[in-house]
């Protein structure tokens, strides 16, 4: 069937039953509703070490829940794919630095949705990783689906991770080397480090000692 476009004088052709369904979905009414009543969030949480403040995932929950509720809106979510690395600290601990990429599904009443993908990262030096990198995605999701200013992406988390020591990472990788080429490949992925003299010398060494290896 051909409705007259606005834009055009040609007559074009519409799937009228997309166009039906599309006009009764619930959802976009339901989410244009939520912005509408979505208020400022205030930073009212303190990192104790750095002295910042931020707004943590609990500060957006409580702000938006009795709003998703009203319109009845809720979110599934479904983790597409996550790494994990372990990384030492300068301390001689080791923190695990957690990626998620999530999707995040708006979903009402008549089954209509909408959808975002959202990647969190996270460091922790236990076992909560990936709950902070899924919390750290759901924040930012409804930040920018309602547009709640922000100025700084801030870790949801009252504590920082330790600095990662980059050095104790490739000395790591470089005593495991068993090959010239792997060498190379240790001394191009740590760019970082190729003014540092403590990482000339120990690649030097070891390529030494792999090269009467063989």
């Amino acid at each position: 069937m051909g409705l007259q476009c606005l834009g055009c004088d040609k007559t074009c052709k519409i799937d009228l039953l997309k166009y039906t369904i599309m006009e009764g979905q619930l959802i976009y009414g339901k989410m244009a509703s939520i912005l509408r009543e979505t208020k400022a969030i205030t930073k009212s949480e303190k990192n104790q070490q750095q002295g910042f403040k931020f707004r943590g995932i609990d500060n957006v929950m409580n702000e938006l829940h009795e709003l998703f509720a009203k319109n009845e809106v809720f979110i599934l979510q479904e983790v597409q794919g996550f790494t994990t690395e372990n990384r030492p600290t300068k301390s001689g601990g080791t923190n695990t630095f957690t990626r998620a990429t999530v999707k995040f599904r708006y979903i009402t009443t008549d089954g209509s949705c909408v959808e975002t993908v959202n990647v969190g990262e996270a460091m922790d030096s236990g076992d909560k990783g990936m709950n902070k990198a899924m919390s750290i995605a759901l924040k930012y999701s409804l930040l920018q689906m309602f547009l709640i200013p922000t100025e700084e992406p801030k870790d949801p988390d009252v504590t920082t991770p330790e600095e990662t020591d980059y050095f104790a990472m490739a000395e790591q990788e470089v005593n495991a080397a068993q090959t010239v080429e792997t060498l190379q490949s240790i001394w191009q992925n740590y760019t970082v480090l190729q003014g540092d003299r403590r990482f000339i010398d120990i690649v030097n060494k070891k390529k030494k000692l792999v090269k009467k290896w063989i």
